[in-house]
């Protein structure tokens, strides 16, 4: 009937299955030869962790073999893969609650090739249609790829726009690249900005959902020396927290930086993108988790629409944390180095994101290879009790107000973190033969809810 309201029905819509997309192995730009401007090529393998609640009515799916049906035992599961794979928790019932109880997952590669050296550390990621990013470099000796890959069935198109510390780039061929449904495309970041210190980087895709990393690698003269991953940014803030700051080999990392040039980045490091027109007013604090750990304090100013680096200076070896405080909402993190200068010389670097408090339990897959250890922040003006399941086993820690707690996790198994009172901060740092990378403690899931269809 002619101007009449149309009728709408309400139906309760499932969330999809939460899928997880690890990247795979480290990427070499040039290929074998390093001269090759369009071939990328994969070097090693990496090694993947799978925590997996294992609830009744689901499936655990993907790269881990024929799949593993839920009992309501937690499966924790390594693996090493080579291209990018995915894990998917499939529910009958559309009903199972989501997060990282639920399916929690990262990697982690030691590269060791004559042209990428170092620890390489990432989450596995739910694809999505925007990402930040705030780390990296361009300026020579300095490799950033961004990597983009597309586990779903439809093609993407993504837009990029960068920033730099000397603003917004212009650079033609931003926009409209393709990553193919099944697919993986590589762009280095300097094909638009060269030379660029310091780097803060937004991807927006259309049609599939896509995941994002930025793989960075350092080459000082001929060697490699250096490389990380670099995750996604949580959301700008005006309050940032950075669980382990986990200084080592501070004199080495001193005798490299004195040594020359091309050591003139192996310093710790706050970066800081301001995303709107007003200049950031910025206080940063490294504490100490005892009393016999000093930290120290910065106060600057981080101006609008560029990215800003600030060392952080006259840190001993010793386990830290970061509180970031801005009068403006602003993009953040931390770099953290280390270094040996005696046998077995390198540096290796690993990029802290802020991470997201939460005061309900999250796990965390931990790397069933070298030293791991979980640091936990309690902002908060009270003292707070974590409860960790570690395997097996369930242990209680204090967490002072206002302070940090550091603990050794076993390998290969899931952690479950669960606050009492007071919201948690929680990054994993991880150890082999020395270098470093860093693992944030993430809570992915899909959302249901109520949706309205217009009959007519």
């Amino acid at each position: 009937m002619v101007g009449s309201k149309p009728e709408f029905a309400s139906y309760q819509v499932s969330a999809k299955d939460l899928e997880l997309s690890c990247n795979g192995a480290a990427i070499l730009a040039g290929g074998e030869s390093g001269t090759s401007v369009t071939n990328f090529e994969k070097v090693g393998s990496a090694l993947t962790s799978v925590s997996y609640s294992g609830a009744t009515q689901t499936k655990l799916t993907g790269f881990i073999g024929q799949g593993i049906t839920g009992f309501g035992v937690r499966q924790d599961i390594s693996d090493r893969i080579q291209n990018p794979a995915s894990v998917r928790v499939v529910d009958a019932s559309g009903t199972t609650s989501q997060g990282s109880a639920l399916l929690t997952a990262n990697q982690l590669q030691f590269a060791k090739d004559k042209a990428i050296n170092g620890l390489l550390g990432a989450p596995c990621l739910r694809p999505q249609s925007e990402f930040w990013f705030v780390g990296g470099s361009t300026s020579i000796g300095r490799e950033a790829l961004l990597i983009l890959t597309n586990p779903s069935p439809v093609d993407a198109i993504v837009d990029l726009t960068l920033f730099t510390e000397n603003g917004a780039s212009f650079a033609a061929g931003l926009s409209g690249i393709s990553v193919p449904k099944s697919k993986t495309t590589v762009v280095p970041l300097s094909s638009f900005v060269l030379r660029a210190q310091s780097l803060a980087v937004h991807v927006k895709s259309q049609g599939g959902s896509i995941t994002a990393l930025i793989q960075q690698k350092a080459v000082r003269g001929i060697n490699a020396n250096g490389a990380d991953y670099i995750s996604p940014s949580e959301p700008a803030s005006k309050e940032a927290v950075f669980p382990g700051i986990l200084v080592r080999g501070a004199t080495d990392t001193a005798k490299f930086r004195q040594s020359g040039s091309k050591y003139g980045d192996v310093q710790n490091m706050l970066r800081v993108f301001v995303p709107g027109e007003k200049d950031a007013k910025i206080t940063f604090q490294v504490l100490g988790t005892d009393a016999q750990t000093f930290g120290t304090v910065l106060s600057v100013t981080a101006p609008a629409g560029k990215v800003s680096d600030f060392a952080i200076q006259g840190l001993k070896n010793g386990d830290y944390f970061g509180i970031l405080n801005s009068d403006v909402e602003v993009f953040s993190s931390v770099r953290l180095v280390r270094a040996r200068a005696t046998t077995d010389r390198f540096v290796d670097f690993a990029w802290i994101n802020r991470a997201a408090g939460f005061g309900s339990g999250r796990f965390v897959a931990v790397p069933d290879a070298g030293i791991t250890k979980l640091s936990l922040v309690n902002l908060s003006a009270k003292p707070t009790t974590v409860t960790l399941k570690l395997g097996a086993a369930t242990i209680k820690r204090a967490v002072q107000a206002a302070s940090a707690e550091v603990v050794l996790v076993g390998a290969g198994l899931g952690v479950g973190i669960i606050p009492s009172g007071a919201d948690i901060f929680a990054n994993l740092i991880v150890d082999v033969d020395g270098r470093l990378a860093t693992l944030p403690v993430l809570d992915e899931k899909n959302i249901s809810g109520q949706v309205a269809v217009s009959i007519h």
